[in-house]
């Protein structure tokens, strides 16, 4: 005998429809409809009988019973007994009237709470997500916005684009966020839903195996704790393996991530066959603030540009044909008009960034072509431009020595030291103040003092909110000074401290500057960069005297929309802000061209290519000093002109380079 026989039956019965009726709303339904039939069958045997016992003269026969009960069940009102001859009919339709209004009224009840239960389904964001090719964010937050924008400028050519979100998040949260910040949308439609971006379930919801990539966005700032960064890194693991598991363990779509420690970012990368790009914030921004410190102002512009959707970017290119078997990298630059070869990506998976000119080309080479969009990459069999440059003055520049000093330690510190040692000559001062001194700090400075002896690194405790104490260490005497930005709880926070300390060093070098008669005099300041969290602060940076800035949050979002769009592309970026090889510099013109006595000279932009071709390097465009001030004209920035354009350039213009040093 069973243990549930040992219970009565009607306890028993009871668990029976508690059981069927947990099953969900299906189940629901079928028992009211199950009840609706029983009580209208019960109703017309129960007519049937009256009819029997005291015939209704109204009826036309036996089979109008069903539809007399029918009426007084969906009707709902006595009213429907009117045309019964005798009360015992009367009766019976009142009954049934009573019957209509419990069974039939549960019943929309019923389906009005089910259209309920859907909607707040929906606005939970827990329902399937029908989309292919689409792009999946998983996490939601400050960089969130920034993707998404950059995604949009990229979707542009498609006519129906979809990117879907996955977070944590309230849906109506996170729809609100977005429609409060994003005004216009282009092709590009934007779903979200919510639930717990490692769950296996959550990820189906969103076709993951169908995307056309993911983006894990990092839960945790560089500036956070080291164990809530070590957590966060774990749980991006996660959220990849996750993805791995939805696409069975096969191939999956590219997966674009950010992590902070080298050891997981590793891991992530060779955790299966398939692509996974992962990006080191801190790394990334360190390289690039390190090369600011040693080019002429406007390299940032050019930078964002870069890295932006609605700039310029690099395509890797290899047209149909193939190359033709004996064009080499110096030869494919005049064979593009409007566009420029930077570099090549090699058959055998190599970047190369400015290889040497003399360099065949195979059929199977891609070039890296910086463009405005790949529809304006054209490739022509013959040349576009015939330069007549031969010479370019001979280069007598020496590396010279830089001071340079950085204000406040972050986790990006130690980096732009150790980037700047490898860039910097002998002699060159790297001086650091901080408000506290911590281990690390002598830590790093023994390390740095061992590997590069020929570099002077200090690292000095003061009040940086002293302005005495920061008038001692005569900024005007160094070339360039880096104000980090520190953690915060905020990035309003943050962009407010480093507003506060640009101010009180702008005022220093008024002073320090003015001459009789509080007149400024023409000395030149030392080059001013900083960081900066939210772009809305632009304007205030710019008012601050700050040569050069890096709005963080947006480069690394643009980043990774970028290589979300082309993984090879986080490749470049690593070859491009690494200390060997070629890196970018804003040179003066006089590098170029001889002016001898002449203030300016007018020549094709084909001839610049041709003189950088000459250094072997690579040029990108050029710089107008008159407009380096000059928001709406990109800060004098001019980049990838047609080869016949004229340009009128003095000895103060500069051209973009892609070269080894900055001589």
């Amino acid at each position: 005998m069973s243990n549930n026989n040992k219970h009565p039956y009607g306890m028993r019965l009871r668990y029976a429809v508690d059981n069927f009726m947990s099953r969900g709303s299906s189940s629901i339904f079928l028992a009211l409809l199950a009840l609706f039939l029983i009580g209208f069958l019960i109703m017309v045997t129960v007519r049937g009988i009256a009819n029997y016992l005291v015939p209704d003269e109204t009826l036309s026969s036996w089979a109008e019973i069903p539809w007399r009960v029918y009426v007084a069940v969906m009707e709902g009102s006595a009213a429907e007994t009117d045309g019964d001859s005798n009360w015992l009919a009367k009766l019976t339709s009142i009954l049934a009237v009573m019957v209509g209004l419990i069974l039939f009224s549960s019943m929309v009840a019923f389906i009005t709470s089910v259209f309920k239960e859907k909607l707040d389904e929906l606005r939970r964001g827990r329902s399937l997500v029908l989309e292919s090719d689409h792009t999946i964010i998983l996490g939601f937050g400050d960089r969130t916005l920034e993707v998404i924008r950059e995604l949009i400028e990229a979707n542009e050519s498609e006519p129906d684009a979809s990117i879907v979100i996955l977070a944590e998040n309230d849906k109506e949260e996170m729809d609100n966020v977005i429609r409060d910040n994003i005004s216009d949308f282009a092709t590009t439609r934007v779903i979200t839903r919510s639930g717990v971006v490692t769950n296996i379930n959550n990820l189906k919801k969103v076709m993951a195996e169908n995307a056309k990539s993911l983006i894990i966005m990092n839960s945790a700032a560089s500036w956070r704790p080291e164990k809530e960064k070590n957590l966060a890194d774990a749980l991006v693991l996660k959220s990849i393996m996750s993805i791995i598991a939805v696409c069975d363990g096969e191939s999956h779509p590219p997966i674009v991530c950010e992590i902070h420690s080298d050891r997981d970012r590793d891991l992530a990368e060779n955790i299966s066959n398939g692509i996974v790009k992962a990006l080191n914030e801190v790394s990334v921004l360190s390289r690039m603030i390190a090369q600011l410190a040693l080019s002429r102002n406007g390299l940032s512009i050019v930078y964002s540009d870069m890295v932006g959707f609605d700039g310029n970017e690099f395509y890797f290119y290899q047209p149909d044909e193939g190359w033709g078997g004996d064009l080499t990298f110096g030869d494919s630059i005049n064979r593009f008009k409007s566009s420029t070869p930077m570099g090549v990506h090699s058959s055998k998976g190599e970047i190369l960034l400015n290889p040497p000119k003399d360099m065949p080309l195979d059929d199977k080479d891609e070039l890296i072509v910086f463009a405005e969009d790949d529809s304006t990459i054209f490739y022509f069999n013959e040349p576009v431009f015939e330069p007549t440059l031969t010479e370019i003055p001979s280069s007598s520049v020496q590396p010279r020595s830089h001071r340079v000093a950085l204000l406040n330690w972050t986790t990006k510190t130690s980096i732009i030291l150790e980037k700047l040692c490898s860039y910097l000559p002998q002699d060159s001062e790297l001086c650091t103040y901080v408000s506290t001194m911590l281990p690390e700090m002598d830590v790093c400075k023994v390390s740095l003092n061992e590997t590069y002896p020929e570099i002077n690194i200090s690292i000095k405790e003061m009040d940086l909110n002293d302005l005495n104490r920061l008038n001692e260490i005569e900024p005007q005497d160094f070339d360039s000074i880096l104000i980090l930005s520190p953690g915060g709880s905020t990035i309003e926070e943050m962009d407010a401290y480093v507003i506060s300390m640009l101010i009180r060093i702008r005022q220093i070098l008024i002073s320090k500057n003015s001459g009789p008669n509080n007149k400024l005099e023409s000395r030149e300041w030392p080059k001013l960069i900083t960081e900066v969290m939210d772009s809305d602060n632009i304007d205030i940076i710019l008012n601050s005297g700050v040569e050069d800035f890096m709005v963080s949050n947006q480069f690394v979002s643009q980043i990774m929309a970028q290589v979300s769009e082309e993984p090879m592309a986080l490749d470049v970026y690593d070859d491009l802000f690494q200390s060997e090889g070629s890196e970018l510099y804003i040179k003066p013109a006089s590098y170029y061209f001889d002016f001898k006595n002449d203030e300016t000279i007018t020549i094709p932009y084909g001839e610049c290519v041709q003189a950088a071709k000459l250094r072997n390097e690579v040029i990108l465009g050029v710089q107008i000093h008159s407009d380096q001030k000059n928001k709406d004209n990109m800060f004098g920035i001019v980049l990838i002109p047609n080869k016949n354009d004229e340009f009128t350039l003095s000895k103060q213009d500069g051209l973009i380079a892609l070269a080894e040093d900055e001589t």
